[in-house]
């Protein structure tokens, strides 16, 4: 999810995305693009960070029903057998699939949740997952832009979202807005401190700016969380170099 064409830029080298430190290493440099590495809390992110329309222009110019219906048969067998590991979160609950592309996850959700709703810049994504699945609500807007209530969700399934966007203070501030105390966020997201991952950085297939533009591991994802008010409640582990983590926002809220 990125955001779009609109008056907001994103200032050049504003500091670290995670604890807005001015203290950064190089790290790696991708077709043309610049990584640095936070010295303080030790996120790996794009500097400067791609503006507003240019990440609405990516991705929306792949955006027909084809890119969304490829693989539906395997992406929803995918999407059910993820209900056994979400079930104890999302059941019989209100749930936003945050980033929700072609609606899948949102339909799987839906066979166990009280509400599902899916969240998406992508109008082809959209327009796709309401033709396929028109018993669910699906919102075509950027998440700063959107009118979803506070504390409207009890549980949100964001994955492979958090190192697309290009304001992650903002991001956390919608994500905790939206959730009920109590509630939980369900996290997937590279891990550039996993033990798979390519030695070289730039032969990892994932390392693809500007699509993606800040990278977490355990620890990082951790204190982008905390900083928000949810505490990590369980990892999950995968043998290629990938973060899946369930957060929780304790009962009394954030504060």
């Amino acid at each position: 999810m990125g955001a779009p064409a609109s008056s907001r830029t994103v200032p050049e080298s504003p500091g670290c995305p995670l604890c807005g430190s001015p203290e950064a290493e190089p790290f790696a440099r991708q077709d043309g693009y610049d990584f640095a590495r936070c010295r303080q809390c030790r996120l790996v992110y794009l500097d400067p960070m791609p503006g507003d329309a240019q990440l609405a222009a990516l991705y929306n110019q792949a955006s027909g029903p084809g890119a969304y219906l490829a693989k539906r048969r395997s992406r929803t067998r995918r999407a059910h057998f993820k209900l056994l590991r979400l079930a104890p979160y999302a059941f019989a609950k209100d749930v936003l699939d945050l980033g929700c592309g072609g609606g899948i996850m949102v339909s799987a959700l839906g066979r166990i949740a009280r509400t599902a709703v899916g969240l998406d810049i992508s109008e082809g994504a959209i327009a796709c997952a309401r033709a396929a699945f028109p018993r669910h609500a699906f919102v075509c807007a950027d998440f700063r832009e959107t009118d979803l209530a506070a504390d409207s969700f009890d549980f949100v399934h964001a994955s492979e979202i958090i190192e697309h966007v290009n304001d992650l203070a903002a991001f956390m501030a919608f994500v905790a807005r939206v959730t009920r105390p109590g509630g939980h966020v369900y996290v997937t997201t590279p891990d550039i401190g996993h033990r798979a991952r390519p030695a070289d950085v730039r032969r990892w297939d994932v390392f693809s700016p500007p699509r993606h533009l800040q990278f977490f591991d355990q620890k990082t994802l951790t204190e982008v969380f905390a900083r928000s008010g949810f505490t990590a409640r369980r990892r999950y582990r995968d043998r290629k170099p990938g973060l899946q983590m369930i957060f929780a926002m304790p009962k009394g809220g954030g504060d």
